[in-house]
């Protein structure tokens, strides 16, 4: 049975997660699966982190007739030379060459419509970069105050994301929050030409949920199995709190003439921060 496991690794791409890579620690079998939970566990925490959909803007909303495209690339951090797994890390172990990307890189594709009542919905689709995975999410926010010269913008969220691909790994990652921000306009002619600075900031929370595409014995030999932060899941755990997680989040943008240019920052605690960046165009 194990060298089933082993037979089917994936023969893909450098940045490819490959659970069956597990059975394997630096060319030695594995005949203790529990290292390999932790490892797991990191790797779905992280994963789990750079694809869920990113706080990329600030608490406006569009109004009824705004539309928006952009671009936007996403860095996120992995854990690198961790003590817990010496020098061979986590994303190490589940790379078919054993050599993970110490940053994983997502470019995105981003689509914002508004809708009336200080609504708008939006998706994203991304890449993971050297990989043959990718990233689909969409999500709906409400402005419940936004548009006083002397209050800031406040805003939530609530979104999913997917991630795409992957013939041994199914993984998702729900997110809802509330971002504050205020905009200044800035220039020579105030009042007549529309570029702005908008910083923002906000927190909410992040649940993951996991699933290998493994057989229930596949599983316990290679030491994972399915985890969620969704309570009416089978796999929930109430005393596994890592899959529903705090997020904080914050950054600005910079708007002149209805293009745009966004930074933003994310982290969850337990997992590496993830920095992304994004420009685009407001109809």
């Amino acid at each position: 049975m194990l060298l089933a496991l082993i037979g089917s690794s994936l023969a893909g791409w450098p940045d490819d997660v490959d659970l069956s890579a597990l059975a394997y620690n630096d060319g030695v079998l594995v005949t203790d699966p529990a290292t390999n939970t932790q490892v797991y566990d990191t790797v779905v925490s992280e994963l789990g982190a750079a694809v869920a959909n990113k706080p990329l803007m600030p608490a406006d909303t569009l109004g009824i007739n705004g539309f928006e495209v952009g671009l936007a690339s996403t860095l996120a951090f992995t854990s690198s030379r961790d003590a817990d797994f010496g020098d061979v890390t986590a994303w190490d172990r589940v790379t078919g060459d054993g050599e993970s990307s110490r940053v994983m890189v997502v470019p995105w594709v981003m689509v914002r419509k508004g809708l009336p009542m200080s609504i708008d919905v939006g998706a994203n689709m991304g890449w993971i970069g050297m990989s043959r995975q990718t990233v689909i999410g969409g999500y709906g926010r409400i402005a419940p105050l936004e548009g006083y010269d002397q209050a800031p913008d406040v805003a939530f969220q609530l979104g999913y994301s997917g991630y795409i691909g992957n013939n041994q790994l199914e993984l998702g990652a729900l997110d809802w929050s509330g971002t504050i921000s205020y905009e200044l306009p800035f220039g020579s002619l105030l009042g007549i030409n529309s570029a702005s600075f908008t910083p923002y900031a906000g927190a909410g929370m992040l649940i993951t949920h996991a699933q290998p595409r493994f057989t229930a014995e596949e599983q316990a030999t290679l030491g994972v199995r399915a985890v969620s932060g969704f309570k009416g899941s089978e796999a929930f755990d109430p005393s596994d709190t890592q899959w529903r997680s705090a997020r904080i989040h914050g950054g600005f943008r910079i708007v002149s003439r209805g293009f745009h240019v966004r930074f933003g920052a994310d982290w969850v605690p337990r997992v590496m921060p993830t920095l992304t960046a994004g420009l685009g165009f407001t109809y």
